[in-house]
């Protein structure tokens, strides 16, 4: 194994025991997202990025405000007894495909209001078309 699959193989690691969502078995996708995120940072900024610097724009950019957005009631409410993890590579297959086609990265926080209020249930998924039309008005 060379250093850069270390690398890929210890951050990864680290995900999945310090937070509360991700499993081994999310290890795969969560190397694919981060490697995603490193090809699209690259083409953006025109330069070579590497994986710790995609590692850590992925958790600031990604990660955390995803997972912040999961914690709110509405979401919650939206989507009861869901896995977190599957949540919230859902969301940012949303929030990839909402940016795509409004042709300008979308704010993740809108992005999983969009979801809850598409595919949510019950109470959640009316709060969240409530909230979305209110920041659409």
């Amino acid at each position: 194994m060379d250093k850069n699959e270390i690398q890929k193989k210890e951050s990864i690691e680290f995900l999945i025991k310090n937070t509360d969502m991700f499993l081994d078995v999310d290890y795969t996708k969560l190397a694919a997202h981060i490697e995603g995120h490193r090809y699209f940072l690259g083409k953006n900024l025109n330069m070579p990025i590497t994986w710790d610097q995609a590692t850590y724009s992925w958790m600031s950019n990604i990660y955390e405000p995803l997972s912040q957005m999961m914690e709110t009631w509405t979401t919650q409410m939206s989507f009861p007894g869901r896995r977190k993890a599957d949540l919230f590579f859902e969301l940012c297959d949303h929030l990839y495909f909402m940016s795509l086609e409004k042709q300008t990265e979308v704010n993740p926080y809108y992005a999983v209001l969009d979801y809850s209020a598409q595919y949510g249930r019950s109470i959640g998924k009316f709060f969240a078309k409530l909230a979305s039309f209110n920041h659409a008005a």
